[in-house]
C-alpha cells in the first residue's frame, strides 16, 4: 500500500530523492545542466509530499508558492523502478 507523508524540503527522504532526480537529470540535461540546476533549489519550498512503500520512500513532489494565486509543481520524481505505478498521480493529489 502506498502512503504519502507531507513535509517540507528538508526532509531527508525528500533530499534523498532528489539527489538522485538531479543525477538523473545530469545526465539528461548533458552541457546545459549547469544553467537548468539554477532553477531546482529546495531551500525554498515549504510544501512537498513524499510516497512511501511500506518504508521506503518511493516517490516526491514539491509545490513552490510564489503567490497567493501562483504556484508551481517543483523536484517530481519517482525513480526508475517504481515507474508505472502510478505514484506521481498519488504525489499530485496529496
Amino acid at each position: 500500500m502506498i502512503t504519502t507523508k507531507r513535509t517540507n524540503s528538508v526532509n531527508n527522504d525528500f533530499q534523498t530523492l532528489v539527489k538522485e532526480l538531479d543525477a538523473d537529470l545530469k545526465t539528461r540535461d548533458g552541457e546545459e545542466h549547469d544553467f537548468y540546476h539554477q532553477f531546482n533549489k529546495t531551500d525554498m519550498i515549504q510544501h512537498t509530499v513524499v510516497a512511501y512503500d511500506g518504508d521506503q520512500a518511493i516517490g516526491c513532489g514539491a509545490v513552490k508558492e510564489y503567490s497567493p494565486e501562483t504556484m508551481e509543481v517543483k523536484r517530481m520524481y519517482v525513480p526508475p523502478h517504481h515507474r508505472g505505478k502510478g505514484i506521481a498521480s498519488i504525489v499530485l493529489k496529496n
